[in-house]
């Protein structure tokens, strides 16, 4: 499925305002978006290989206007487009539409406020010529739609008779947008869904690409599985959580992602990774 022409137009647009921002000094990017929650929101920068700017709520000031305005064109075409295909997979999964609605709420439009925000994302990578990669990893949330420049990004295609690492081979998307399962979709599904392995491998002139990843809304903590064909009341909070915490964070600073693999695999035995 390609994307409609008003996403394409909106990533375009967003996409040479994020080239934009990047050409500027560190201490200017850092400084209209400050660092904050961790590696979840306003800019980051990973030594010899990558930064990249994280939306989850719209920036008012002057010099952070244009660039918000892009972002937020952009993360409602991309949410209705990922709507759509969240809509598609019900259908074929005997879902009924309405239990996305508390799932999805404020999550099909930027955010006015940090006040108002819900995990739900758009990020704008900038990787270094040579160096700049994640290691692979499967997403959180119910979908992420990612559009790069140039080829690094692969994803995992497993053989029919192997569906793990045993058996399969990695697949470049090139420039092509593709859309990814997450983790908790994969949940949600009883994993009739899978999740989209993937990873970025360095390309000798750079990459950037613009991510949307579509996360479950936590303003209502509990969740009825029910029409998900399980009869329970889970708390979503609690799953979210743990989705988060049996992970570690590929785009974190090395130093901290290292700590992260250490208490997991020490607690679990593996340490499994997210974006």
């Amino acid at each position: 499925m390609d994307p409609p022409s008003n996403l394409q137009a909106c990533f375009h647009d967003l996409l040479q305002r994020s080239r934009d921002f990047f050409k500027q000094p560190t201490f200017t990017k850092e400084a209209q978006f400050p660092t904050a929650q961790g590696t979840e929101l306003g800019y980051y920068r990973v030594e010899n290989e990558k930064e990249y700017l994280t939306f989850r709520h719209h920036y008012n000031g002057d010099s952070t206007k244009a660039l918000t305005i892009a972002a937020a064109r952009f993360w409602q075409s991309a949410a209705s487009f990922l709507f759509r295909i969240l809509c598609d997979l019900s259908a074929a999964l005997d879902i009924p539409l309405p239990v996305w609605d508390p799932l999805l709420d404020g999550c099909l439009c930027m955010p006015p406020s940090t006040f108002q925000t819900t995990p739900t994302l758009v990020r704008l990578f900038d990787y270094l010529p040579g160096t700049g990669a994640a290691e692979k990893h499967t997403d959180t949330g119910f979908l992420t739609l990612c559009i790069g420049t140039a080829p690094g990004l692969q994803v995992w295609n497993p053989s029919d008779s192997a569906p793990t690492l045993s058996g399969g081979a990695w697949i470049d998307v090139g420039t092509h947008p593709i859309v990814l399962v997450g983790k908790t979709l994969h949940w949600l599904s009883a994993g009739r869904v899978q999740a989209g392995l993937h990873r970025v491998v360095p390309n000798a002139g750079g990459r950037q690409s613009v991510v949307f990843a579509l996360r479950p809304s936590l303003r209502h903590p509990t969740l009825d599985l029910e029409p998900f064909g399980e009869p329970s009341v889970v708390d979503l909070v609690g799953v979210w959580n743990g989705i988060r915490g049996s992970v570690f964070n590929v785009n974190a600073q090395r130093k901290i992602k290292d700590e992260q693999k250490r208490k997991l695999e020490a607690k679990q035995g593996t340490g499994q990774s997210f974006g």
